[in-house]
């Protein structure tokens, strides 16, 4: 038997009635629960900004999305990574977008591009020196010159507060964590 819902169905029908769904193989209950980050990940870029939460259906977006996991038997350590792979590609894709934005003289555009990455890093913040954030770094440094990952991260401090700063140099490679300096003197 097979009926269609929302990822939101699916997490209430899961937790009101207590039970859990069995999702075989696993690519497609890894695609599901990419799709549902995802879902949340939009939540909160279309969020107000003056937002410091999203809810899902009443649920905390951090609660819904670990709750998800649980209903369709993903690991926390699977979840965790998939959630931070969909954080560290929001954060690139804003901030070559607001970059772009900024190059067109939409610069309210690009304040409010960077105000969505805001909302992300705040609900789920990546770990420090996380290796998602360092491809993110690597990769900006091959499209954006050092003057301009400075300038995003100038932006970047207008819209959003400084508990998000740290991440936001880090992901625009603006930190010089002792492991990359130290991987930069075996080459």
């Amino acid at each position: 038997m097979f009926f269609a819902c929302t990822h939101e169905q699916l997490r209430q029908l899961c937790r009101n009635s207590g039970v859990q769904v069995s999702v075989e193989p696993a690519n497609i209950r890894d695609s599901l629960y990419r799709t549902s980050v995802n879902f949340v990940l939009d939540a909160c870029s279309s969020a107000p900004t003056y937002s410091t939460s999203v809810s899902i259906n009443g649920e905390d977006s951090q609660q819904f999305l670990a709750g998800f996991a649980e209903n369709i038997g993903l690991e926390n350590v699977r979840a965790a990574t998939i959630v931070s792979a969909a954080v560290a590609s929001r954060t690139r894709a804003c901030l070559l977008q607001a970059w772009a934005l900024e190059m067109q003289g939409k610069h309210v555009d690009a304040l409010g591009e960077l105000s969505k990455m805001c909302l992300i890093l705040q609900v789920f913040p990546p770990e420090e020196s996380s290796p998602e954030m360092e491809m993110v770094s690597r990769g900006l440094a091959k499209h954006l010159k050092l003057e301009q990952r400075k300038h995003l991260m100038f932006l970047f401090g207008k819209v959003c507060s400084e508990d998000s700063h740290g991440i936001a140099r880090e992901a625009l490679g603006l930190v010089r964590n002792p492991l990359t300096l130290f991987l930069q003197t075996l080459r």
